[in-house]
């Protein structure tokens, strides 16, 4: 008996210092599996699964392919993910009245109504959680808030970026390009001037009873470049447990917009942020080739590394690398998951975009602002942390 426990204990401790998603075990409540793959479309989605459930009540939906982003904040649902007999109660504004979101992303933009829900991941929930669903039908949908074409590549975005709120400061529209609109009999007309926090989405890990300071990513490397799949995990909380602790970690500080500088080559970029949510890295490189038909995507073969350094906004230095590859033999072999993709920022941007590739291989965790991790000095968030 004696040598079957010594060699089980070898075993668990190969697998704590193999594989970083192995070390963490799912039976925990602040623990859920995240997936990089293509859910509907695109690549490098990172993916949880998600239960909703009318407030108060046993009628629930497991969604899968929930994009975990930290680039936006809030959870957004696409409304063809959901049961269609799943009944919801509106979110209300201060008035009294129904309200709904234009949000605008990069290349799009996402209309739908608010509403609460109960929310369950992994062994967390959130009561009554404000949320949007992206309505199928756009229709009535406001002058301000263009009706998007593009198709979803998820069945939803679980915001969970540096920010409590998704709308920050006093949350002031600009009457050009409002996002947050009230219900009016049958239209929806643009809330003026500045919006309540307690009108905004969320973060929902904020809103967590414990394990609500930060997240921590853990994904193991890309095995090939034709890989479909890799899966690691998603830890809730930063150091107040025995498997988010984040150790000697590298402090990466952001500034109040979730903003620090990116040191590569001769140029500083300093406007760079981190983002789950992209599928690649965004920088500006011209002696980087460009892919043929293909301008704005790097294609580099064979697949290089290349150093930069991150400047926090208190002024500490983290050196860290990137691969870039070639983009257009990756689309080719269909590839779910790979760190090497890469396109062309424009020539005068400011921004270094760390997108999902950044994630892969590595232990990666965010500190919402606000918010500390116990024992450690000078890591009031925001912030992400390499250990």
């Amino acid at each position: 008996m004696i040598w079957k426990l010594l060699l089980l204990l070898v075993l668990l401790a190969a697998m704590w210092l193999g594989d970083p998603a192995s070390a963490q075990t799912l039976s925990s409540a602040n623990v859920v599996p995240l997936r990089v793959r293509t859910p509907h479309s695109g690549f490098n989605r990172l993916v949880v699964s998600i239960t909703l459930c009318e407030p108060g009540t046993d009628r629930c939906a497991t969604v899968d392919d929930i994009m975990v982003d930290t680039g936006s904040t809030g959870l957004r649902l696409e409304a063809s993910a959901l049961p269609s007999e799943f009944r919801l109660p509106p979110f209300l504004g201060p008035d009294g009245k129904s309200l709904a979101e234009c949000l605008r992303f990069v290349h799009d933009d996402a209309w739908g109504p608010l509403f609460r829900a109960d929310l369950r991941i992994g062994g967390m929930t959130v009561p009554g959680l404000p949320i949007q669903i992206i309505a199928d039908d756009p229709r009535p949908c406001p002058d301000g808030c263009p009706i998007s074409t593009a198709k979803p590549t998820s069945n939803g975005t679980l915001g969970i970026g540096p920010h409590l709120l998704d709308c920050q400061g006093d949350c002031l529209q600009d009457p050009s390009r409002p996002g947050v609109f009230e219900q009016e009999g049958g239209s929806w007309r643009p809330i003026r001037g500045s919006v309540p926090a307690a009108s905004r989405l969320p973060n929902p890990i904020s809103l967590f009873p414990n394990h609500r300071n930060g997240v921590v990513f853990d994904l193991p490397a890309v095995p090939a470049r034709d890989t479909n799949e890799i899966v690691g995990t998603l830890t809730f909380g930063v150091g107040d447990a025995a498997n988010n602790g984040i150790g000697d970690a590298r402090i990466v500080r952001m500034d109040e917009n979730g903003l620090f500088t990116t040191l590569y080559g001769t140029a500083a970029f300093a406007a760079s942020y981190i983002d789950s949510g992209t599928e690649t890295y965004i920088l500006a490189d011209d002696h980087l080739p460009r892919c043929a038909g293909m301008s704005w995507a790097f294609c580099v073969s064979p697949e290089r590394t290349f150093a930069a350094t991150m400047v926090g906004f208190d002024g500490m230095h983290v050196p860290i690398t990137f691969k870039v590859g070639d983009y257009r033999s990756a689309l080719d072999h269909h590839v779910g998951a790979w760190d090497g993709f890469a396109e062309a920022a424009n020539a005068l941007s400011q921004a270094f975009v760390w997108g999902a590739p950044l994630f892969l291989g590595r232990r990666i965790a965010l500190v919402f602002d606000g918010m500390e991790v116990d024992g450690l000095k000078r890591t009031q968030g925001p912030l992400y942390a390499f250990p």
